[in-house]
């Protein structure tokens, strides 16, 4: 909710997430995955807010997403699903805690295999259609 689009790099593939934007009051840098580049070139905008509607669009859009998936969903339920798919992903506890701003033994912790690394691979590949005559460009492997 607030983050806004200069904080995007896209080129870079990284988001920067300032201290007054992030619930632990520090910086960092957060990868963008092939996936998540494409969908925020899908939805890109010059500037402004990434999210520019109210937090109570954002609510009623995760509910539906939610239903029409068939997922039930949690408090901070993308968050916690992000660090168990990523920690099985990169097996680094202390890069997934450098990403999210918390400690390596709480990634370690809380994240540690609840999810399997091929599935860590199709999460990151969930990924918006692209149109039948467009031919995707390879992506560079991720870490």
């Amino acid at each position: 909710m607030r983050l806004e689009w200069c904080d995007i790099d896209l080129a870079g593939s990284f988001i920067t997430v300032a201290p007054e934007k992030s619930k632990t009051a520090t910086r960092r840098l957060v990868p963008i995955p092939a996936n998540l580049a494409a969908w925020l070139t899908k939805f890109r905008r010059r500037s402004g807010p990434v999210w520019h509607r109210s937090e109570w669009n954002y609510a009623r859009a995760l509910n539906k997403t939610a239903k029409a998936a068939k997922v039930k969903l949690r408090d901070n339920g993308l968050r916690h699903s992000f660090a168990s798919y990523r920690l099985a992903q990169v097996q680094d506890a202390a890069k997934v805690s450098l990403e999210m701003g918390n400690s390596p033994s709480m990634v370690f912790a809380a994240y540690r295999e609840l999810v399997k690394p091929a599935d860590a691979v199709k999460w990151f590949a969930v990924a918006p259609e692209t149109p039948a005559n467009v031919i995707p460009a390879p992506q560079a492997a991720s870490a």
